[in-house]
Order: C-alpha cells, then sequence, then structure tokens
C-alpha cells in the first residue's frame, strides 16, 4: 500500500505531494534490497539487486509540471501497422535489476558489504530528508492557515 493513498490524499497543497510519496515508497523499497542484499552476504552465486526509480520519477516529475508535454523521445517510424510499438519498456514502475561489477568471490557471490552499506547509509540520509522537507512545507502551510484566523 502506498504511502501516499493513506496520507496524501485529504492534505493536497502541491502538485509536488505525490511525487514525494512515490519517492518515499521507492525509497522503502531500496532499503528492503538493500537489507536483503546484505542478508545474502554468505549466498553463493547471490547477485546484489538494486532499484533504479530516478528515471520514472523524473518523468513523472515532468508530466506533473509540464502536463507532459515537452516529450524529447525519438519516435520510432512505423510503415505497417503490423510493427511493433516503440515503448517496450513501461515507465510506471521502477526498474529491478542486479548492481554487477564488483568481482564475485569463489562462490559466486558478488555482494560488496561496504558497497551496500554505504548505499544503505545514502538511502537512509535520502529517505529522512524528503520526510524532513514534506514535514516542513506542511507545517508552513499549517501556519499560514493558523495565522489568517488571527486576521
Amino acid at each position: 500500500m502506498s504511502i501516499y493513498s493513506t496520507l496524501g490524499p485529504s492534505f493536497d497543497t502541491s502538485k509536488a505531494y505525490k511525487l514525494v510519496y512515490q519517492a518515499l515508497d521507492y525509497r522503502s523499497l531500496r532499503q528492503d534490497l538493500i537489507a536483503s542484499n546484505i542478508a545474502n552476504i554468505d549466498t553463493p552465486y547471490y547477485r546484489p539487486k538494486d532499484v533504479d526509480f530516478e528515471t520514472m520519477l523524473a518523468q513523472k516529475e515532468k508530466e506533473i509540471f509540464d502536463g507532459g508535454s515537452s516529450d524529447k523521445t525519438l519516435k520510432l517510424a512505423e510503415t505497417s501497422s503490423r510493427h511493433l510499438s516503440g515503448n517496450i519498456n513501461s515507465s510506471d514502475k521502477a526498474s529491478i535489476f542486479f548492481r554487477d561489477g564488483h568481482l564475485a568471490r569463489n562462490d559466486g557471490n558478488s555482494v560488496d558489504l561496504d558497497v551496500e552499506t554505504t548505499e544503505l547509509s545514502k538511502n537512509s540520509m535520502m529517505y529522512q530528508a524528503l520526510t524532513t522537507a514534506l514535514k516542513m512545507h506542511k507545517g508552513i502551510f499549517a501556519y499560514a492557515l493558523d495565522s489568517s484566523k488571527n486576521l
């Protein structure tokens, strides 16, 4: 269940709220994936997983703030109705991928504890930054409402 669906719609004061709540959901998913990578550090042939949601959030940002009108993607030419459409990857969801690039140990496991703990702390800081910004924005809005009552 999305954080936005439980908290968001009742207090929408900005277009960015839906985007922030989606970012919080994906940060939570990333936290789970990194924790799973650390838990499987001794599992033979385990490859670390990660989630790529930055590109999806960038597209959602364009849709929310620009109305999606500034599409700069190159369209494929279709000379026949039997051609495949150019939309192979759906950008509605973040994609989970294997984070390779580190040397595998003798058992085939390529989890690097240093990389995982760094990514875990970076993700945790981003999650806290998002929640802090959300609280501050709501606090400013609540303050403005309370101040208008005294006028």
